[in-house]
């Protein structure tokens, strides 16, 4: 399995927080690194995944409204990451 760094704005964190499924997913260790970064936040964050962390980010979150831009971003940078890793 391939690991990697996401690195995320405050903003971009505070908007995966607010749209994680908490009560689906709370139990994942993805919720753990979402919730030690919303208490700890930061201007930048770079949050170490796995290829099952951002497949679980997909699959919770997706699809996003176009005008909610922040969370929109952070996506890409989810996607984006996950490409990289399949190459």
């Amino acid at each position: 399995m391939q690991r990697g760094v996401l690195q995320l704005t405050r903003e971009e964190v505070v908007a995966l927080n607010s749209a994680f499924h908490w009560v689906v997913n709370g139990h994942t260790i993805l919720a753990s690194k979402l919730q030690y970064a919303m208490d700890n936040l930061q201007d930048i964050h770079s949050i170490e995944v796995s290829e099952d962390d951002l497949e679980l980010l997909l699959d919770d979150i997706m699809p996003v409204e176009q005008e909610n831009i922040v969370l929109k971003n952070a996506m890409q940078k989810v996607g984006d990451l996950l490409r990289e890793f399949r190459r």
